[in-house]
């Protein structure tokens, strides 16, 4: 049986804009745009790096520094100071003897104890290549501890070099935003939206020795302005009792206003019109404990909680395409505040993605009054997918909201509580919570 829905399309494909004083400086491909225009920002014309490699991959990994620099590759004409308005300097490197999990760690803990963050923008460290997510791995041991001292990371593997002509301008943007820096933003503002949160909980691991009884509770939030531009990144680490959860999501709702708090004080302006995105349904209780939080952090404000859920059994089907595919940016209504949304079909932007399109499944929630259609939300997922600066790729699947969610709640599940309590402090905090360490 075949049931047929009603649906609409987002009017044209969202523009970015790649010069934070020049609102003419807009392309709708990354690659082209940075080409073209440069950064958003132009304003970092350094960038300080180190390197920690295998003693037989230090020249390999120069080379990538070297190739960046110099602008003799064909795919990045005039390497960083074309598009990126900026140069790399290598000013530190270490050498590991033999590629292990152990070495790794002496490596980084040797580099801690010798080096600065502050003095540095970014380590570029060469990893053996391992299963996504096998948290016993070199990436995660240098990345815990590098991040719980304050330096930002930037991991290369095997596979890097084996399709080296494409990763050049993923790793060029990757390193420009790790190192403080906006490469690009949506053009046009978001309609009816000042401040976009990306949520997500996770657990975090026992602490350094031995086993525990006590699991840890981690919250996240990513906040983005109305152009989509990450702003900054906010998260708590307590211990708590899994059977208690309103006291979880009392400090989710805590993390949320402390988010609000930090807006205003960057922007200089309370956010009156507030989305919430999700990759799961908020509870009522995480609700409730959010809007009071903003409450006794905010004058006046609306808020929009939107579930962005991928593990859904839905597939959508145009039987006006050629493969029956789903094109980017259409979208079908399940009810009025329940939307499937293709974001990787065929479009103008890049063409289409392999393989049939996966769509989201979009519900919106408004317990204070409405101010937020479902188009605009849809419009508003569309253009996120766009914003992932750790790729030139035209989109994305996930908004970038959700997506830095995962990233940061697949990290933290690799780290020691000693090793993120740290990354929360307050010297720490203060040189990463301004720039996209965890993806």
């Amino acid at each position: 049986m075949v049931d047929y829905l009603e649906g609409d399309a987002v009017d044209h494909e969202p523009n970015l804009l790649f010069d934070k004083f020049d609102s003419s400086a807009i392309h709708h491909q990354v690659y082209w745009g940075l080409r073209k225009f440069g950064p958003y920002e132009k304003s970092k014309s350094r960038i300080k790096l180190a390197i920690i490699a295998p003693k037989d991959k230090l020249i390999q990994t120069k080379s990538i520094v070297s190739d960046l620099q110099s602008g003799s590759i064909s795919i990045l004409p005039g390497g960083m100071k074309s598009f990126f308005r900026c140069e790399l300097e290598l000013v530190d490197e270490r050498v590991i003897d033999k590629p292990t999990g152990d070495a790794y760690s002496k490596i980084a803990n040797e580099f801690v104890a010798a080096s600065n963050p502050s003095n540095l923008d970014l380590v570029l460290v060469n990893i053996p290549k391992t299963g996504q997510y096998i948290l016993d791995s070199p990436y995660y041991k240098v990345k815990g501890t590098l991040a719980s001292a304050g330096f930002v990371t930037q991991m290369v593997t095997e596979a890097t070099f084996a399709n080296l002509k494409w990763s050049y301008l993923n790793l060029a943007s990757g390193i420009f935003s790790k190192a403080g820096a906006i490469p690009w933003v949506l053009h046009s503002p978001m309609q009816n939206t000042d401040m976009i949160l990306g949520i997500s909980k996770s657990n975090i691991l026992p602490p350094d020795e031995g086993p525990s009884q006590m699991k840890r509770y981690v919250g996240h939030v990513n906040v983005f302005d109305n152009n989509g531009k990450w702003m900054t990144f906010e998260s708590n680490a307590e211990p708590y009792n899994p059977k208690e959860k309103k006291e979880i999501s009392t400090k989710l709702g805590e993390l949320v206003g402390r988010a609000a708090a930090k807006f205003r004080a960057m922007k200089k302006y309370e956010p009156k019109k507030i989305v919430l995105h999700n990759s799961k349904r908020f509870g009522k209780e995480d609700r409730e404990a959010i809007i009071a939080s903003l409450r006794a952090n905010l004058s006046d404000f609306n808020v929009a909680f939107v579930t962005i859920d991928e593990s859904h059994p839905f597939r959508l089907y145009d039987m006006s395409t050629d493969d029956g595919s789903f094109p980017r940016g259409y979208f079908a209504y399940l009810d009025r505040n329940d939307a499937l949304l293709s974001t990787t079909g065929q479009s103008a932007a890049g063409g289409r993605r392999i393989g049939t399109p996966k769509i989201l499944h979009i519900s919106l929630y408004q317990p204070l009054s409405e101010f937020i259609t479902m188009e605009e939300v849809v419009n508003q997922v569309v253009g996120l997918t766009k914003l992932d600066w750790a790729t030139s790729m035209a989109f994305v699947r996930e908004p970038v909201t959700i997506h830095f969610a995962n990233e940061v709640a697949y990290l933290t599940a690799a780290l020691t509580y000693s090793q993120w309590r740290s990354i929360n402090g307050p010297a720490i905090n203060s040189i990463l919570n301004q720039r996209p360490w965890f993806l």
